[in-house]
């Protein structure tokens, strides 16, 4: 009987530990997203930022206005700012690294232009840039 209950006890825990949502929570996203909003909104150089998510095909998109050219290392900056922010509300960081693409741009509102953009691959550290 002992024995039994110890198999049973043991199949449930290797059972419980095997099976890993390979998923991230849709809403924590959601979430983290729109408190990287209001932190980046309130920088200097942003006018406003608009993000868009989807699980689906596993891409986020942000958008940062500014008011008018920055230079390389302020766009630099902005951006590393909003995916540390995005990132400081995920709780598996290496899960969402490799479940979303993360597409950018910086646009101007004096001139309506699209001064930088760029992405970050599923499974990637590095940031590709348009400059």
């Amino acid at each position: 009987m002992r024995y039994l209950i110890v198999s049973i006890i043991l199949f449930s825990l290797i059972t419980v530990g095997c099976n890993n949502n390979n998923e991230i929570d849709f809403n924590q996203l959601v979430d983290s997203l729109v408190k990287a909003e209001k932190t980046m909104n309130s920088k200097e150089l942003v006018t406003t930022t608009a993000t868009s998510s989807s699980s689906s095909d596993g891409m986020i998109n942000i958008r940062i206005m500014v008011e008018d050219r920055l230079t390389n290392e302020q766009a630099k900056e902005l951006v590393f700012d909003f995916f540390d922010e995005i990132e400081r509300g995920i709780t598996d960081l290496n899960l969402f690294r490799k479940s979303y693409q993360i597409n950018f741009d910086i646009k101007s509102e004096k001139d309506g232009d699209i001064i930088y953009k760029g992405q970050r691959n599923k499974g990637e550290e590095q940031i590709w840039w348009q400059f």
